[in-house]
């Protein structure tokens, strides 16, 4: 088995008060299925990716909260030169580090949809 990024979620049915599942799923493998998400009975409830850092020592792996998670977003192809677009479901951390990954060739430019975007922290109360 190769190490690779992988995408945790926490996920429940809308409109539940239950304990959210927590799912692990390949990022490279998953993010062209993010959008069964948009609209559906399943919401995210938060996100992060894990980055094993390609066969690195555990101790070494990092945990990355997600601020946000678009899918739909074009961009110009990265070995094209730009001259093709790509559709992709972009990642943005709690850092503000951005990761694209690309699942299908685009017709034309879009800002895509947000998914998931993570709640702003709440001041502390005195």
């Amino acid at each position: 088995m190769l190490p690779r990024d992988v995408l945790i979620l926490r996920v429940s049915r809308a409109r539940s008060r239950a304990v959210p599942t927590i799912v692990m799923l390949d990022l490279p493998e998953t993010a062209a299925t993010l959008e069964q998400f948009v609209e559906g009975e399943v919401v995210l409830r938060d996100a992060a990716i894990l980055s094993t850092r390609r066969a690195r020592e555990v101790d070494q792996w990092t945990l990355d909260p997600l601020r946000e998670i678009r899918v739909g977003v074009t961009e110009p192809e990265q070995y094209s030169q730009g001259e093709r677009l790509v559709t992709v479901t972009r990642f943005t951390t709690a850092a503000g580090r951005t990761l694209s990954v690309p699942y299908a060739l685009a017709e034309k430019p879009a800002r895509g949809r947000r998914l998931w975007r993570a709640k702003a922290p709440t001041a502390a109360r005195c």
